[in-house]
């Protein structure tokens, strides 16, 4: 199967990763200000939002940005703006 040694080294490195944080220093607090059903809901939107604009944030704006592709160029630009926006209203508007 084409990849294969790709996603079994991606695999690899999600299990080894946290493993070589502890030999070398502590592992972060997680913290969830807004709850597991919070978290299970940014989740869901993160799938849909990565299927929706045909890719994720980071493959658009490395990958695509450096490839010059126009599509990529504007989901970059809509997905900065998104985020953009979200803070504004949620620090400035609703005062979170």
């Amino acid at each position: 199967a084409e990849g294969r040694g790709e996603k079994l080294l991606f695999l690899l490195g999600l299990l080894l990763a946290p493993l070589l944080w502890v030999l070398f220093g502590r592992l972060p607090v997680l913290e969830f200000q807004s709850g597991w059903f919070g978290l299970l809901i940014a989740g869901l939107l993160v799938g849909v939002g990565t299927r929706y604009g045909s890719g994720c944030t980071s493959g658009h704006g490395v990958c695509g940005i450096s490839r010059l592709s126009a599509r990529s160029i504007v989901a970059t630009l809509a997905f900065m703006a998104a985020g953009f926006g979200t803070v504004y209203v949620l620090r400035h508007l609703l005062g979170g």
